[in-house]
């Protein structure tokens, strides 16, 4: 198409037509973002009314050769733009301005063009020609939305967690226990028994606090350690306590210092003899039939164990005796060894007990003495009697006075000697809350309490005790005081002491020389009736000479006498020849 014939109709080139349409179609890009009916619908309707405007247009001057009548008339439907001047072909110029103003008008129709407007039910939404800065608004309100929800979604985090509860305390005492037996159950896995939210917190509070509260527990019991007075005994260990040492250079040189204040801190730690109590009721729950060396037995019995010694320590034994009786070969030496229940009752003790025979080891012991002294068997006598009389205390490891009259009576017709009928005696009950030296030393104290009787003589037969440890003279060898105290069984002379002798009004010229164990405390209220004079020396104790006791006393009769416990265990014999 010819040039002038293109201006003349107002059709822009092919490019320009191009550009146009691609701008339109950037726009209706933008508007897919919004996609609805209404927009579809008036943006195809605009198209067609714009297009068909041109047509109209082009056919009115094709139809007039360029020309066109002031006097024709629109069409009704039929828009034409406002400006727009049809003049007549006689004078160029005037054709010419009107052709530039039908460009122009055709320019302001493609830009309206590009605007669409929605109406009616629709929302007033226009898309402008300059869409770039459309774009670019559209991009800061939206990103001023997400800001504004994103600031929405964290103060609702924020709100939500200040409305979480932290967890209070019983909630991680709770969780403590729930750790505890997690632990034992699944191993610690945690997972198991709370859920993973919570449990990262739980964790940091609970041994946050779990350290507080143990670091402060520790400081507690060390300013208790400080500030308590020491004891100076263990009753549940029968034995002293290790008391504060004194610091010197020396002692802290060669280290005896750290040591005895370690044995201190070991011995004064408070509440010591409640662990001790609660470590063996725990150990009872767990079914151990053994604490501390005492056997929780059946009729409520408690029994010491018994391993024999080495030989060679229990030949060394017998040889000092059999030197001494050589040694004194006008004196009558006889040797008494008694059995302990843990023998006579084996039958009460639980099965598998390792407990050595202690009838193998007195007669080992009778085979290697002298045949000279007198060796006195107790095990056939108690097995008779062992379910007619309580030869034992069941909380202590002595035996009571029945089992005590049945040796003294085994002695008598060794020696030769009448023994006093136990008729003559009244049975008085002592105490009945009697709890022995078993019942401290296994630790939870257990076991019920036994009763104690004396033999109290009905004839007035007067003695003299003399306590060479305590310089005192009594007229009894009983301590009734003693019955009040931790160990009722010191009743008899008040317990032990190094040396002891006794006067009694008894015509008879044997004197007798009694070494001896605790055992022969409760024997000797019925000695007495057999010798007008009783040496009593306890070789633990005592640190004297034997010879001068002999010769100073005129001794006749001598008897050593143990329990198979303490002969197996003890050696102070070794010292009977010094």
């Amino acid at each position: 198409m010819p040039e002038s014939l293109k201006e003349f109709l107002g059709i822009e080139d092919d490019k320009k037509l191009k550009g146009t349409s691609n701008k339109n179609l950037n726009s209706k890009k933008i508007q897919k973002k919004r996609p609805s009916n209404a927009t579809k619908s008036q943006d195809s309707n605009s198209k067609k009314s714009v297009s068909s405007k041109r047509n109209k247009v082009s056919k009115d001057k094709l139809k007039s050769g360029g020309k066109t009548n002031s006097g024709v008339k629109k069409k009704s439907g039929s828009r034409t733009p406002k400006n727009i001047e049809i003049s007549s072909p006689s004078s160029t110029r005037k054709t010419k301005s009107s052709s530039s103003k039908i460009n122009d008008s055709k320019k302001r129709m493609t830009a309206n063009s590009s605007t669409v407007r929605m109406n009616k039910n629709s929302k007033n939404v226009e898309v402008k020609g300059k869409t770039k800065s459309n774009v670019k608004k559209n991009r800061k309100d939206i990103n001023r939305k997400v800001n504004s929800n994103k600031r929405g979604s964290v103060r609702k985090k924020v709100s939500r967690d200040k409305n979480k509860k932290k967890p209070n305390i019983l909630q991680l005492i709770l969780y403590g226990i729930f750790v505890f037996f997690g632990f034992l159950i699944t191993g610690g896995d945690k997972t198991k028994y709370i859920s993973k939210e919570k449990k990262s917190e739980f964790d940091y509070r609970f041994h946050r606090n779990f350290s507080l509260v143990f670091i402060a527990f520790v400081i507690f019991v060390m300013v208790l350690n400080i500030i308590k007075p020491n004891a100076q005994t263990s009753v549940a260990e029968n034995r002293d306590l290790q008391q504060r040492p004194k610091i010197s250079t020396s002692k802290i040189s060669d280290g005896k210092f750290a040591s005895d204040y370690s044995k201190y801190m070991s011995d004064q730690f408070i509440g010591r003899s409640k662990f001790i109590k609660l470590k063996s009721k725990f150990d009872l729950l767990l079914g151990k039939k053994e604490i501390n060396g005492v056997y929780i037995a059946k009729n409520d019995y408690l029994m010491e164990g018994f391993k024999k010694a080495d030989d060679n320590v229990t030949n060394m034994k017998i040889d000092s005796i059999n030197i001494f009786a050589r040694s004194n070969p006008k004196l009558k030496v006889s040797v008494m060894v008694a059995p302990n229940k843990v023998e006579i009752y084996k039958h009460l003790l639980p099965k598998n007990i390792p407990v050595d025979s202690q009838v193998d080891y007195l007669n080992s012991i009778r085979e290697k003495l002298d045949p000279k002294i007198k060796f006195i068997d107790l095990v056939d006598t108690f097995e008779r009697n062992k379910n007619s009389d309580e030869l034992y205390f069941k909380t202590d490891h002595h035996w009571t006075t029945d089992g005590a009259y049945l040796a003294y009576v085994e002695f008598c017709k060794k020696q030769n000697l009448e023994p006093v009928n136990i008729k003559s005696f009244d049975k008085s009950l002592a105490s009945d809350s009697f709890r022995g030296s078993l019942y401290y030393k296994n630790g939870a104290q257990i076991g019920k309490p036994d009763s104690l009787h004396l033999y109290l003589t009905q004839a007035n037969k007067p003695v003299i005790v003399k306590y060479y440890d305590t310089k005192l003279k009594v007229p009894s060898l009983y301590d009734v005081d003693k019955l009040d105290g931790r160990d009722p069984y010191e009743v008899f002379t008040g317990g032990n002491h190094t040396q002891i002798k006794i006067r009694t009004n008894i015509d008879t010229d044997r004197r007798l020389l009694l070494v001896k164990d605790s055992y022969a405390n409760a024997m000797l209220p019925f000695l007495v009736d057999n010798f007008s004079e009783i040496n009593i020396v306890d070789l633990r104790y005592f640190t004297g000479s034997m010879k001068d006791i002999i010769h100073n006393n005129d001794v006749t009769d001598v008897l050593l006498m143990y329990n198979v416990n303490t002969f197996n265990l003890d050696s102070s014999i070794l010292s009977l020849n010094e």
